[in-house]
């Protein structure tokens, strides 16, 4: 299994796209691979992000699946990106940002000390903590925000496992009615079979999650290892070595383990949501 690096990531999202739309245009995995002259094993590989894909390959099935212009040449981009050499820095520029590492993820371990978590912010409360930058860059970063929620829907959504230490239920951005439906759409949405969503309560003192937040991505089987990331003051780590993410899995699994357990956790966030409430 690979480490992660920028091409890597590439593969994998360069993949997804084409399949989405091979079966946009109807084609099944043979024949597409008959069309392509390659086998289904091939084009197989190069959906699940297992190989790399030379921009003119991409370019003829960005056609066979009458990609429109535009984006035909972003997945080109892509395929470029996907096949660069020594391309691995690991202190994310734009292009790798936490979503776009998200995206690919067939699992994530969240834990947040100050904040709900991305994927399950209301519009509401991510629009309070934009505070900073030009209108502009604030209604991209809430655009953004808003469709990493998708993510958690869909035929093969995101499995989500997030835990809050208790002062994030409390902590109220703007309105005490913006806060309410953030709690409210918290305990909607760790119903869903896919997501997991436990809260730390203030009695259990000190314990590993107060260092900070941090997250743990899993991508899919035999193409990237584990990652870790975690945000600090002046932007953020993503954390590749084995031992680094051996030790925030083991963060995360302790938290969890002095966590409420699900049910519980939906129980107090209701509770908090009503005072709120009334």
């Amino acid at each position: 299994m690979a480490q992660y690096t920028v091409p890597a990531i590439r593969r994998l999202q360069l993949g997804r796209e084409l399949r989405d739309w091979r079966h946009r245009a109807g084609l099944t995995l043979g024949q597409a691979a008959g069309d392509l002259d390659m086998s289904k094993s091939a084009l197989g590989r190069i959906e699940k992000g297992q190989c790399s894909l030379h921009p003119l390959h991409a370019r003829a099935m960005a056609e066979l699946y009458y990609v429109p212009d535009d984006e035909r040449e972003r997945l080109i981009d892509i395929a470029r990106e996907a096949v660069k050499r020594n391309h691995n820095l690991i202190e994310g520029i734009s292009v790798d940002s936490y979503p776009a590492l998200e995206a690919e993820a067939v699992a994530v371990r969240n834990y947040e000390l100050a904040f709900v978590p991305g994927l399950l912010q209301t519009e509401d409360y991510a629009r309070a903590l934009f505070t900073v930058g030009t209108s502009r860059d604030r209604a991209r970063n809430l655009r953004i925000r808003m469709s990493r929620g998708r993510l958690l829907f869909g035929d093969r959504p995101l499995r989500f496992h997030g835990i809050v230490d208790e002062s994030v239920l409390t902590r109220a951005l703007s309105s005490r009615t913006v806060l309410a439906a953030q709690l409210r759409h918290l305990v909607e949405i760790s119903n869903l079979p896919n997501v997991t969503f436990q809260v730390v309560r203030e009695q259990a003192g000190m314990y590993p999650g107060l260092r900070g937040a941090f997250s743990v991505l899993t991508f899919p089987e035999d193409t990237i290892a584990d990652l870790g990331y975690v945000d600090h003051a002046a932007g953020h780590l993503q954390l590749v070595r084995p031992n680094q993410v051996t030790e925030l899995s083991w963060q995360f699994n302790a938290i969890a383990k002095i966590a409420l357990d699900e049910q519980a956790s939906r129980e107090l966030v209701n509770r908090l949501a009503d005072e709120l409430s009334s």
